[in-house]
């Protein structure tokens, strides 16, 4: 690999890149993860909510705008109280632009995992009485670039989120009756007189309309103008009724008592939706709070600091209070990195990975020694995954940094460890037992909540 590098860097950087690129999609893999977007979350999520219920664990990973600040900077001799503090200063500017969720199963009477895979496009939406804002990290825009990051995705199919300061204000507005007027004033100047020249196309249209199968369509493509559109429209025509459709507003004409009808039936439907287009994928957060799953991440602490500052509360000021609320979230966790480390002192020399990068394991137990050891480890199944899939069609490169396949990768490695640890309650003779799913977890169990800390004094956070 370094001579191919040296002999790009001769050629130019942009030829190596140019190269790369190609390199990565020579292949079109059948292996597909869940892409989710503001498009097809409220379609995807009950298959997702399912998927999540009936997990043995869930893994997970987040893609960030950045990490660091240029004038905070990490060192060994950090205590885990000062490491939190720089961290949280650090992160604050930041957000996660991308969130992956594998759902691993364990299939009774076998010695086999399932798994899927959710990738979630994220952005913040504008919310009245607060100006929300972030900072983009140049490294981390190459970085996420280089990787094939889809941004016009992200921009144009971000789902919303909200922490819970922030969803505590719409509530308090919609309590109010001031949600409207807060919304008002976030639409724009050309908002407003395009949709003046749709009120009087309307206008028009009803004078010719003849009945309820008669309708007339508005584009609508955010939330807050849709929002706007409807209460406008209602409160402009007292014979229509609106409906939304995809990033569309239908206008029907209807009679007066089916109008007061349906203002009796759906008049409070439209706070509700808006509501719950601001929330987005908090409502994945919450679920995954409520589910009490066993929660599975590599070198988590920052993912942690982002979840509890994007999904949660603003991040405390003291290190204590930010550990006992993630324990109250998730009661559960395991880091593989912090496992990887743990168990390397146990094996033998052949049997070690030369680095514990979530790529390096990978690459480990797919490529190098682990790939046959230890036997009768559990098979790990995509659920989009036929028989004819190879293994090299799931580990390939252009996969990792998305957070999908990165939480995917961090699920196989949990099992592939924990298979490791189990055996060696055993003697040699007995590698090759298969272990229950209660077994393998039980074969790591010390290492519950313990939350790997990159080069500080201390190398883990005990939740």
């Amino acid at each position: 690999m370094a001579i191919l590098l040296r002999t790009e860097l001769v050629n130019g950087f942009e030829q190596y890149c140019l190269r790369y690129m190609r390199l990565l999609h020579t292949k079109e893999n059948t292996i597909k993860m869940i892409e989710v977007t503001n498009q097809n979350f409220n379609e995807i999520y009950p298959h997702l909510e399912h998927a999540m219920k009936n997990a043995s664990f869930i893994a997970i990973d987040g893609e960030f705008t950045g990490i660091e600040v240029a004038n905070v900077k990490n060192s060994l001799f950090d205590s885990i109280h000062e490491r939190y503090e720089k961290n949280r200063s650090s992160i604050q500017p930041y957000i996660v632009i991308q969130f992956g969720i594998s759902v691993f199963q364990r299939v009774p009477d076998e010695n086999v995992y399932t798994a899927e895979v959710f990738n979630f496009f994220l952005l913040p939406r504008s919310i009245s009485l607060k100006s929300r804002q972030f900072l983009w990290q140049v490294s981390a825009l190459e970085f996420l670039t280089l990787y094939g990051f889809d941004f016009n995705k992200l921009a144009y199919q971000g789902i919303s989120y909200l922490n819970q300061d922030d969803e505590a204000i719409l509530r308090q507005q919609l309590q109010e009756n001031t949600l409207f007027n807060s919304v008002e004033q976030s639409i724009s100047y050309v908002e407003e007189e395009d949709f003046k020249d749709k009120v009087i196309q309307i206008n028009e249209w009803l004078n010719n309309a003849k009945n309820e199968t008669d309708s007339f369509k508005i584009d609508s493509p955010t939330p807050t103008l849709q929002y706007y559109m409807h209460k406008e429209l209602r409160r402009y025509f007292s014979n229509i009724w609106t409906y939304s459709g995809n990033n569309v507003i239908t206008v029907i004409k209807v009679p007066s008592e089916s109008r007061k009808i349906l203002e009796q039936e759906e008049g409070s439907i439209l706070d509700k939706v808006l509501l719950e287009s601001y929330i987005g994928f908090s409502k994945v957060f919450k679920l995954l709070v409520t589910l009490q799953k066993p929660v599975i991440v590599h070198n988590g602490f920052l993912d942690f600091m982002f979840i509890h500052q994007q999904f949660y509360k603003s991040l405390p000021q003291k290190y204590n209070e930010f550990k006992n609320n993630i324990h109250k979230l998730f009661p559960i966790i395991y880091d593989t990195k912090f496992l990887s480390f743990e168990l390397r002192e146990i094996l033998k020399t052949e049997e070690k990975w030369k680095v514990n990068t979530l790529g390096g394991l990978v690459h480990h137990f797919t490529e190098k020694h682990g790939k046959n050891v230890p036997l009768g480890s559990p098979v790990i199944k995509l659920t989009s995954q036929t028989d004819s899939d190879k293994i090299d069609d799931i580990i390939s490169p252009k996969k990792y940094h998305t957070a999908g396949w990165d939480a995917y990768f961090t699920g196989y490695i949990f099992i592939r460890i924990s298979h490791l640890f189990a055996t060696k309650r055993y003697e040699e003779s007995l590698t090759s037992k298969q272990f229950t799913h209660t077994e393998l977890m039980n074969s790591v169990k010390r290492y519950t909540n313990c939350v790997n800390i990159v080069r500080g004094s201390t190398s883990y956070m005990q939740t």
